[in-house]
């Protein structure tokens, strides 16, 4: 085999020729699907709980800001102006719109955290640090924040409220207005809008899937039948070539082989009527054409090899070794007795030696060459290993030359890995190359 040295082994091989499982495919088709639809599902909850809350929270930003317009702001106006009775008025309207519970506590601020009004008793006057979204209302911004507790009633128990500060401009004056929401109002306004876009939204993609689910299943059972057409074609390509190759193998048999025989023989017969000078062209010719027949049958051979089932493989192989003794390349053979073979294994197992014996023939600069066949296994199945070994110059940098017109081991490779083998070129223990070939014993069609 011609070589040049590497440190670790080059991988010829690709995955095992895909076996078609459709059914498993569907299924994992539906499976992904349906995780798809959790997930969809999952997102869609998630955002529609958003989007309600975030609704819900405009909504209750933008009664805020009307409370303080059209309820807070014409009385307290008046209040602040010294008009007698605003004061009761105020206090009196703001219960009266808390009485549904919606809203449970209303408060105006100045800047500095002072209460100019409080729906609770006792607070007006009060001075507290000014939190940031009072801040943020004096600026001009309405601002909602959840709080388990309101800065005016700090021994209250914990109860999750709903602040909203909004700005309110009395009398030329910027005030802060402070609402307070039970957050159980928010939480049921959200839930009702969830509840309108979450089936929407889900209905949609559970009848998405189910629309898909047939059509899917319509173009695996299609596709399977184009592939089981497909492998009867190559199935009766094969066959027609197997009869082809066979009939040929029949005619140079039968026709140039027998012809050139009789034309040896008679040579021979000829040899001694001729001059003792004339007999050494006589042997020459004798030689070439029996040289002639033995080439015949090689190719033969190779059009249409024998039977190789059994100890025949090792015997077809030791033949295929002759012409390297002949250059005087010692060839080692140990074919160990093989279990029951499928034909197109055996037929590759025969192919690849002898395409490795030709490449250590030609390239390697071997002086002896060493041929393995035993059985082994291949993803825990039986399987044969066929290992061709030369001592010559090792593997070039690179096997592929394909664009230099040498397709010798590109077709060992395909034949190997169409079959479910494996096939590995690598550097010999003590110098030279190893090409190895894994086969398994039977090959699924």
């Amino acid at each position: 085999m011609s070589a040049e040295p590497g440190s670790s082994p080059t991988p010829l091989s690709a995955p095992a020729r895909r076996r078609t499982a459709w059914g498993r495919e569907l299924a994992a088709f539906c499976a992904v699907a349906l995780l798809v639809l959790l997930a969809v599902s999952a997102g869609t909850v998630w955002l529609s709980e958003r989007i309600a809350r975030d609704n819900a929270l405009d909504e209750a930003e933008g009664m805020a800001e009307r409370l303080a317009e059209l309820l807070v702001a014409p009385v307290l106006a008046d209040a602040l102006a010294g008009v007698p009775g605003r004061w009761e008025e105020l206090d009196r309207d703001v219960r009266n719109r808390m009485s549904d519970g919606s809203v449970t506590r209303m408060v105006v601020w100045r800047a500095n955290g002072e209460i100019v009004y409080s729906s609770e008793d006792g607070q007006q006057g009060r001075v507290i640090a000014p939190s940031d979204g009072l801040l943020a209302a004096i600026g001009g911004t309405t601002v909602s924040e959840v709080d388990e507790a309101s800065e005016t009633t700090p021994g209250d128990g914990p109860r999750t409220l709903l602040e909203v500060y909004t700005p309110l401009t009395v009398a030329g004056e910027q005030l802060a207005f402070e609402a307070y929401f039970s957050y159980d109002g928010i939480d049921r306004q959200a839930a009702r809008l969830r509840g309108q876009i979450i089936p929407m939204a889900i209905g949609a993609l559970v009848v998405l899937q189910l629309v898909q689910v047939p059509i899917a299943t319509s173009l695996a059972r299609r596709v399977r039948r184009q592939e089981t057409e497909r492998t009867a074609l190559v199935q009766r390509t094969i066959e027609a070539s197997d009869r082809e190759r066979r009939a040929i193998a029949a005619d140079v048999h039968d026709g140039p082989v027998q012809d050139l025989a009789g034309v040896s023989y008679a040579l021979s017969a000829l040899r001694g009527s001729l001059p003792e000078e004339r007999q050494p062209t006589v042997d020459k010719l004798v030689g070439a054409v029996r040289h002639a027949v033995q080439s015949l049958r090689r190719l033969m051979v190779d059009i249409y090899p024998p039977d190789l089932s059994g100890p025949g493989l090792g015997v077809a192989i030791a033949d295929v070794a002759e012409p390297l003794r002949a250059a005087d390349i010692e060839v080692l053979i140990d074919a160990a007795p093989l279990p029951e073979t499928s034909p197109e294994v055996t037929a590759v197992l025969y192919r690849t030696a002898k395409e490795a014996l030709a490449n250590v023939a030609h390239h390697a600069q071997a002086k002896c060459a060493w041929v393995t066949l035993e059985e082994t296994e291949l993803r825990g199945a039986p399987a044969v290993r066929l290992e061709v070994a030369d001592d010559g110059v090792g593997f070039p940098a690179s096997t592929d030359k394909r664009a230099e017109g040498h397709l010798g081991l590109s077709l060992l490779r395909d034949r190997v890995v169409d079959l479910g083998g494996t096939v590995t070129l690598s550097d010999r223990v003590g110098g030279g190359a190893l090409l190895t070939a894994v086969l398994p014993l039977h090959h699924a069609q």
